[in-house]
């Protein structure tokens, strides 16, 4: 989803930068000039890859004020947002420091009188960037991690009409949304659940709506969980428009009607404004006396039934 090159260490920048530097050539006809220029030159190419290499990492970061509000939730509970912040602001002043440095330095080469001075400027330069870099080597390893943790969050398309599929393990979820679905659905990493989440999509009066199962997330009650699982569930309240919640009457999922309905009442709870639509699977087993829609997720029963109850109840923001 975001495209962020993988951040080097503070020894792999200051490798890179100093080969680069190396390798610079200079055309001088003034012999009494040319340790000078090339002096300068190599310090200049070694202050530009290190500038380059992490002004690249600050851009590539999404900005945090124009994200829409499910990703910046997500990114907050699984990152930090406040704590990302820091480290690209730290890498940041890295960078201008480094560039500050060697204008600095290549001034007082310029002025050099001798070819010791010279040397001196240089190697001074060299050391102060390496200890520039070093200064902010724990924010350029948080920066790779909040890189990795981003690479897996998945590319949901926000815009569309969503609707999440809820409901204790093991009641036919992830079995619900390929049968409701036109196509196979999508297997999308998402953070604190090592399942992954299930993107299906169906087409209803030429619009797209987007069909969601969470494994690991909305199956239990929210008392359960740490308060970093609690901010990437309740990011969820951003996606939905629409959560429908499956049930087993048969309970063969392992958990008694009064467990399941318990999840539901904290889901109600915790999503006061999200229509939720019942409905019980396995029917083609066991059926209840309720009004909740009845389905059967392994032959395909009540599917249309269920599309037609999706978007008659939905509401777009």
């Amino acid at each position: 989803m975001y495209k962020i090159p993988t951040i080097l260490t503070p020894e792999e920048i200051i490798d890179k930068a100093f080969k680069k530097a190396n390798k610079v050539q200079v055309v001088v006809k003034k012999k009494s000039m040319r340790q000078k220029k090339i002096a300068m030159a190599k310090v200049r190419t070694a202050s530009n890859t290190i500038s380059k290499t992490l002004n690249r990492y600050i851009k590539s970061f999404p900005s945090f004020n124009t994200i829409p509000t499910f990703y910046f939730e997500l990114f907050d509970a699984s990152i930090g947002i406040d704590a990302l912040k820091k480290s690209l602001g730290a890498v940041d002043w890295c960078r201008k420091t480094v560039k500050d440095i060697s204008n600095d330095a290549e001034n007082n080469i310029s002025r050099s009188k001798s070819r010791e001075h010279i040397k001196k400027q240089q190697t001074a330069a060299y050391g102060r960037f390496s200890s520039l870099l070093k200064q902010v080597s724990e924010d350029l390893e948080f920066l790779n991690k909040a890189r990795q943790n981003m690479l897996q969050v998945p590319n949901i398309m926000v815009e569309k009409p969503t609707v999440v599929i809820a409901g204790a393990p093991n009641v036919g979820k992830s079995l619900l949304v390929r049968k409701i679905s036109s196509a196979k659905p999508k297997i999308a990493s998402y953070p604190f659940t090592t399942k992954g989440i299930s993107v299906g999509h169906f087409r209803s009066n030429e619009k797209i709506f987007q069909v969601i199962d969470t494994p690991g997330l909305l199956d239990r009650e929210m008392e359960k969980r740490n308060e970093m699982e609690k901010k990437a569930i309740l990011a969820l309240r951003h996606l939905a428009n629409v959560i429908v919640f499956v049930i087993d009457p048969t309970e063969y999922c392992g958990y008694d009607m009064g467990s399941q309905l318990r999840i539901l009442s904290d889901i109600r709870s915790r999503f006061p404004d999200i229509t939720i639509i019942e409905v019980e699977n396995k029917v083609d087993i066991m059926s209840l006396e309720t009004d909740r829609i009845k389905i059967s997720a392994l032959n395909g029963l009540g599917m249309e039934s269920l599309r037609e109850e999706i978007v008659a109840n939905f509401k777009v923001g």
